[in-house]
């Protein structure tokens, strides 16, 4: 059981790693797009169809798809004043709190998008605009966005519970803005 377990970890984080460079590379997409849109409308006098709603929908696979990339880095936003304040027993505790939570809310996301991207492909919904794309696409984003998010939140939680029952937290910590800055002996005395 623990090596199936292992191995989806495995194929979750790698799938995390793919999706996330792929949203990378949908907000530069999104960028261009609207750079596009706005030089053939001013310069050329044309309009364009599909250039909003390609970019929404790019912006919506980097957002929902994208967050899972950036919880398998640690990068999300944290609110750090509040955690420095604790102490690293308590910290550690509000973080697993707080990863449940978010957990729980993926989930329920998830849940409850999977049979709306499901209606959208049996009733072959198309958007409303003149480009008219299909709507299963961009209602896929969100409930596969939050399923991937939801399992490596399990793997995270996971982690963190195990830590904190052998005692395995870490005295000090980065406030995470800086974390890849090196601060000064002096900052570092101020985090623990």
């Amino acid at each position: 059981m623990k090596k199936v377990l292992i191995k989806l970890q495995w194929a979750v984080e790698a799938l995390s790693s793919i999706t996330g460079v792929i949203a990378a590379l949908c907000t530069g997409a999104a960028a261009l797009i609207i750079t596009e849109g706005v030089v053939v409308r001013k310069v050329f006098g044309l309009s364009a169809i599909w250039q909003i709603e390609a970019s929404v929908f790019l912006l919506i696979f980097a957002t929902f798809v994208g967050a899972p990339f950036v919880q398998k880095h640690e990068h999300h936003i944290n609110v750090d004043l509040v955690l420095l304040l604790l102490s690293a027993k308590t910290r550690q505790l509000v973080i697993i709190i707080v990863s449940v939570l978010t957990c729980i809310l993926s989930g329920i996301i998830g849940w409850f998008a999977w049979p709306m991207w499901w209606e959208a492909v049996v009733r072959n919904d198309h958007s409303m605009s003149l480009w008219g794309p299909p709507l299963w696409i961009p209602y896929f984003f969100v409930p596969f966005g939050m399923s991937l998010l939801f399992l490596l939140y399990i793997f995270y939680i996971i982690k963190k519970i195990t830590s904190f029952k052998e005692s395995e937290v870490d005295e000090t910590t980065a406030i995470s803005e800086l974390k890849d800055i090196e601060l000064s002996e002096a900052d570092q005395g101020t985090k623990k």
